[in-house]
């Protein structure tokens, strides 16, 4: 009885975690179609489908396990590995060589589902190991951001300079005809270098 009560208490928990990863930018949208309201969990890629896309991957081969988010129980591993994972990183790895400039498969069009899954899932036309996969997307967020925080050029204002071209041909003669007075010329340089700002 205990046990039972444990176990329905732990899947309550895991129902909020799960609830709280669907809200996440990137998980609110289908993985497969992007129908907003993901209603399943695809355990083989660790993402969030919905009802019709997770019925199409049972269809592929090998067929993806799917676990509907609030029918079923989660394991503490599961709960995990959907944290860990997520659509985002699943679109990483499946659609890495995907081109962008393409529109996404209609997801009313099941026949063209069906095929869109079966080249992404069976043939892997569009797949990069995960290493790479991330390796790229690290690499191009650093670049952003090395981008972003790079200094402007600051532009400083026009400093006073003194020149000393007018000053020594004034010095030299003035200690020249006054070799008594010594410190006649440090006072001249000192009151010639004052420069009111």
């Amino acid at each position: 009885m205990a046990s039972a009560a444990a176990k329905k208490k732990q899947d309550e928990k895991n129902l909020v975690v799960l609830r709280e990863l669907v809200s996440r930018p990137h998980n609110k949208k289908c993985n497969e179609c992007q129908q907003r309201g993901p209603t399943y969990a695809d355990m083989t890629i660790s993402a969030f489908v919905c009802t019709t896309c997770s019925g199409l991957l049972r269809g592929i081969s090998p067929p993806h396990r799917v676990k509907s988010i609030s029918m079923t129980s989660f394991t503490q591993a599961e709960i995990q590995s959907l944290d860990q994972g997520g659509n985002e990183k699943a679109r990483q790895m499946w659609l890495a060589k995907w081109d962008s400039s393409k529109a996404d498969p209609d997801s009313k069009d099941e026949q063209a589902m069906r095929s869109y899954l079966s080249n992404k899932y069976e043939k892997r036309r569009w797949y990069e190991p995960p290493e790479k996969a991330l390796a790229k997307k690290a690499s191009s967020d650093s670049s952003t951001t090395a981008a972003a925080a790079a200094p402007e050029a600051k532009q400083f204002p026009p400093q006073h300079v003194v020149s000393t071209a007018f000053i020594r041909p004034l010095v030299w003669p003035f200690h020249h005809h006054h070799a008594h007075a010594p410190h006649s010329a440090p006072s001249l340089w000192r009151n010639l270098c004052t420069v009111k700002s």
